[in-house]
């Protein structure tokens, strides 16, 4: 997938956009320690150039600065928060929306709104990666890892492993959160392959026609001497209780 327009996607890069106007916000009943504070974006700004009429906002959280510090642990290789992500989007003119009219349907019955789903977290990631200069970001879905279950009517939780790159490529300090690459060149490579294990759960809201997404996802990568490193359980845990703990209203 090629995003259009990649120079526009950086210039409006801003952690703490404001949301659009979608009639439910989430509310985050927990956060987990080791967590930045709930971050938002406009994702207009992004899945508008790939081309898809969604709009919405992100609330998204990662691994926060130690004390002292205002680097995010999300860029160090070797923290247990490295590239973890957790939070929410609420969607408007979501494409996939009219296989929301029954009052209970089946998995088979919402084939568009899970490849839509993971479309738009594709887009998003790639927008991310964009903007930290991944010269060639790319965030591709394994399509046999793909597992949808449907948890009560009308609420699902979606399985699926992202390819993707780390974000810590950049030399220099591109936000007053990143640390630059250079403290971690000997670590890993710029911009290196790992594999994102992502959990969705989602629900259409026909009432306020808003696609109600919560997710997390670990990370596997590995280093420049071939050690290879997980999320560990226990952060995993964390990021689940924070899904668990998160309503809209």
């Amino acid at each position: 997938m090629k995003i259009k327009s990649l120079a526009l996607l950086v210039l409006a890069w801003s952690v703490s956009s404001g949301a659009l106007a979608a009639d439910l916000v989430p509310q985050f009943g927990y956060l987990a320690p080791g967590f930045v504070s709930i971050q938002t974006i406009n994702m207009a700004q992004f899945w508008g150039p790939a081309g898809l009429p969604e709009t919405g906002t992100n609330y998204y959280t990662s691994g926060a600065p130690k004390a002292g510090s205002t680097d995010w642990e999300r860029f160090d290789p070797l923290s247990p928060y490295y590239q973890v992500w957790s939070g929410a989007y609420v969607i408007d003119n979501f494409s996939a929306a009219s296989e929301w009219n029954s009052p209970d349907p089946a998995v088979s019955d919402i084939p568009n709104t899970i490849q839509r789903l993971i479309l738009l977290a594709s887009v998003d990631q790639i927008a991310w990666l964009t903007g930290f200069g991944d010269p060639h970001p790319k965030a591709s879905p394994e399509p046999k890892s793909v597992e949808v279950v449907k948890d009560s009517p009308r609420n699902f939780t979606l399985y699926v492993r992202y390819d993707t790159d780390s974000d810590l490529g950049s030399p220099n300090p591109l936000f007053g959160f990143y640390p630059g690459y250079s403290s971690f060149a000997n670590l890993v490579a710029p911009n290196a392959p790992v594999l994102y294990e992502a959990i969705v759960k989602f629900t259409y809201d026909e009432a306020h026609q808003n696609m109600l997404v919560r997710y997390s996802s670990n990370c596997h990568w590995s280093f420049n001497d071939g050690a290879r490193a997980v999320t560990p359980l226990e952060i995993e845990v964390q990021q689940g209780l924070m899904m668990l703990a998160t309503t809209f209203k």
